[in-house]
């Protein structure tokens, strides 16, 4: 057991706190089988991924992803917003092949583990209340 996959997180104790889930993600970045690293910045936890960084004689690329996570403390729940960039100069060359899946998945799985679910968006809940 790890601080990702907490033993009773849906359990009588309830959703873990903040600072639970907050160190539980730190330790998704820093274990290796996983291509993205987390930080703190500010009041969001900042999942990282840079799948491209080339540099050549001509030229330099730099392409990154970044999934940005609010956790909301008096609800247990979490906002999330993604931000790809791609930066060059010239006309640098490689090749890398990415997916926000390895990202997203590894983080909305701890979350929930710990007992949080994802905000539901005013629009979210409209369509949901017409199917139910």
């Amino acid at each position: 057991m790890t601080s990702t996959t907490p033993p009773a997180s849906s359990g009588p104790a309830g959703p873990s706190s903040p600072e639970a889930v907050t160190q539980a993600l730190l330790d998704l970045g820093r274990d290796p089988q996983h291509p993205f690293s987390v930080a703190v910045e500010g009041e969001r936890i900042i999942a990282r991924w840079v799948w491209k960084d080339a540099h050549d004689a001509v030229g330099s690329a730099r392409s990154s992803y970044a999934l940005r996570i609010t956790l909301l403390a008096e609800t247990h729940e979490y906002k999330r917003s993604e931000i790809n960039t791609e930066r060059s100069t010239g006309t640098a060359t490689g090749t890398a092949t990415f997916t926000s899946a390895k990202v997203v998945g590894p983080v909305a799985r701890t979350l929930e583990a710990h007992g949080w679910q994802r905000r539901k968006t005013a629009l979210g809940k409209a369509i949901r209340s017409l199917f139910s």
